[in-house]
């Protein structure tokens, strides 16, 4: 068998906020990991966003870091280069699970015998999952956590590399029209660039409206536009974003999803009593109300900017030889606006880089 799937983490149980370590002991290249969270729901509605619940998903061998992540931009990444709908199961009623995943993908595609992870070539390999099963749920008591890893088998490959994400800066965004400059690195091929403007309940560009990238001092500029225009260009590009949920709607219930443009469209069926959308779905935030209790039989989310990210893919990203080569500039250099959430938004910017053997 060419490929299988090993369990790195046995479902475990979880009671309370802090980082679990797990130890990369598999000799065989891993072309993906793949988290499991499961939250026992206290209540019908949401407090936030699940990937809210994972703050930190790193991949390290001893102080050097190989994936740095937070669960919003962990999932964001694998949603725009997976092209899937979401990472999220969608049942959100009490005593029942919120389940959620998140994706290391060390290649192009799962089972990408040039780009994998390869255990051999480190000392001491280690993933550390932080985590606080209180967010999405505020009222939350129980938590499962369970992790895979997608190994080359007995099909033997000689990978060139991996796939090596960080996030290389996160701020509150200042004033609004204010710009924030940031030096990326440039040590290293920059398959993709991921931008979150985040603000609770706001579309991502309340956050950061601007974006412009430039080498050597505006000698050469890559990237120089509007984030909402460049959200709406996007749609002739990346495939929908799109997640369904099974709630109980009493009263007014707010629900946190995975599109955050301002026009996702919420469509659904409840079962009895009539449910009324409250107020416009933005920023992830669905807010439902029925006079009397009632059954959601499954509502439908459908939208862009997964988790309030933005991405800049460089040329064709399944080539190698087309990310963008840093290597010769004396400066990439980063600028952002920010939008009129001013100092209540933040501003986050994450690369996915080539890592070389």
């Amino acid at each position: 068998m060419n490929f299988r799937r090993s369990l790195l983490l046995a479902e475990e149980s979880i009671t309370a906020a802090g980082t679990k370590t797990i130890d990369i002991k598999n000799r065989e290249p891993i072309s993906r990991i793949t988290i499991a969270w499961r939250v026992t729901k206290s209540k019908d509605a949401m407090n936030d966003h699940p990937c809210q619940d994972i703050t930190k998903i790193e991949l390290v061998d001893g102080s050097d870091v190989l994936h740095s992540l937070d669960g919003g931009s962990n999932q964001a990444l694998a949603i725009f280069s997976r092209k899937v709908p979401t990472m999220n199961h969608g049942q959100q009623t009490a005593a029942n699970s919120n389940y959620s995943t998140y994706g290391i993908d060390f290649g192009r595609k799962l089972w990408d015998r040039q780009l994998a992870f390869d255990p051999l070539r480190f000392k001491n390999p280690q993933l550390k999952i932080s985590h606080n099963l209180a967010v999405c749920d505020t009222g939350a008591t129980a938590a499962y956590l369970e992790v895979w890893a997608d190994l080359f088998d007995e099909g033997a490959i000689a990978p060139q590399g991996f796939l090596s994400a960080k996030e290389q800066y996160k701020y509150t965004t200042g004033a609004a029209a204010s710009y924030e400059y940031i030096d990326l690195p440039t040590d290293r091929l920059i398959r993709q660039l991921l931008l979150r403007g985040y603000y609770k309940g706001y579309e991502p560009w309340y956050s950061l409206i601007e974006a412009k990238l430039d080498v050597n001092n505006d000698s050469k500029v890559l990237f120089d536009m509007d984030l909402e225009d460049w959200h709406r260009m996007c749609k002739g590009i990346d495939p929908v974003v799109q997640e369904q949920l099974w709630a109980y709607i009493d009263s007014d219930a707010d629900f946190y999803v995975t599109p955050t443009d301002y026009y996702a469209v919420v469509a659904g069926i409840s079962l009895g009593s009539y449910c009324t959308l409250d107020t416009y779905s933005r920023g992830g935030k669905v807010q439902l109300a029925s006079a009397s209790g009632t059954n959601m039989s499954g509502f439908m989310v459908s939208g862009w900017c997964p988790n309030s990210c933005f991405r800049i893919p460089f040329g064709d990203i399944m080539e190698l030889d087309d990310a963008l080569n840093p290597a010769e500039a004396r400066s990439l250099r980063l600028r952002l606006k920010a939008g009129t959430a001013a100092t209540s938004g933040s501003g986050q910017v994450v690369t996915e880089q080539i890592r070389p053997y």
